[in-house]
């Protein structure tokens, strides 16, 4: 099963300034990959938080959808706590935490399946993901594009059916930058799960199903890439 994502005249603003964006409509279905793209402070991280219920928004409606059920509406609060992964720019890593105790820690919170499955549980992901190495190492000792492939791996840890990226690429370099945007697309696509990735890169965006340019007056579809 996989699960999309529908916003309906959405507003979101900060304090008493100037709404990011007005009547933002936008339907992602199920199993897409989407490039949020866009100039800076124009709202792409806030659009992820909001739809990940991080921040609140000011008016409209983010809504989630199966395509199990004749695209039956879902509960809100249950996609986001058990069905929504989010990969953060800024790693967010536990420093006194080894890579798989750091990935360990989606299954520590709510229902716990215990510690030894909860641990073998994030070995199998890991593994699954060609991370294996980075098993024992703590965050200092890893470079910025192990750290992302630990996050990665962390954000998958629940199988969620919805993973949000926030420009996960933009502190790292060209080679690393390439090798965490493959395993981020390939490990989406290979489960159908939905992907929605901020970035400033044309050459990550046109790897996904559809590029999706986020300015003040809404949102504008630039291309449909892939088939």
């Amino acid at each position: 099963m996989a699960t999309g994502i529908k916003i309906e005249s959405l507003e979101c603003r900060y304090d008493d300034y100037e709404p990011l964006y007005r009547n933002l409509f936008l339907k992602i279905e199920p199993g897409e990959t989407i490039a949020l793209t866009g100039e800076s402070g124009i709202g792409k991280t806030s659009l992820l938080k909001a739809i990940a219920g991080f921040i609140p928004i000011s008016s409209g409606n983010i809504g989630f959808f199966s395509d199990h059920v004749d695209g039956s509406i879902l509960d809100a609060e249950n996609v986001r706590r058990d069905k929504i992964g989010f990969v953060f720019q800024d790693y967010y890593l536990i420093d006194h935490l080894t890579g798989c105790q750091n990935v360990m820690l989606p299954g520590l919170l709510g229902v716990s399946l215990g510690l030894q499955k909860i641990e073998e549980r994030a070995k199998e992901l890991m593994a699954s993901l060609n991370v294996s190495h980075l098993l024992n190492r703590y965050p200092d000792a890893l470079s910025g594009g192990e750290k992302q492939r630990i996050c990665i791996a962390r954000a998958f840890f629940k199988s969620p059916e919805i993973i949000l990226a926030d420009e996960p690429t933009g502190s790292l370099d060209a080679k690393n930058s390439d090798i965490v945007i493959r395993l981020l697309i390939n490990t989406a696509m290979a489960r159908r799960t939905t992907l929605v990735l901020a970035t400033h890169s044309k050459n990550i965006a046109k790897r996904m199903h559809r590029v999706l340019t986020l300015h003040s007056k809404g949102i504008e579809e630039e291309s449909n890439l892939l088939s």
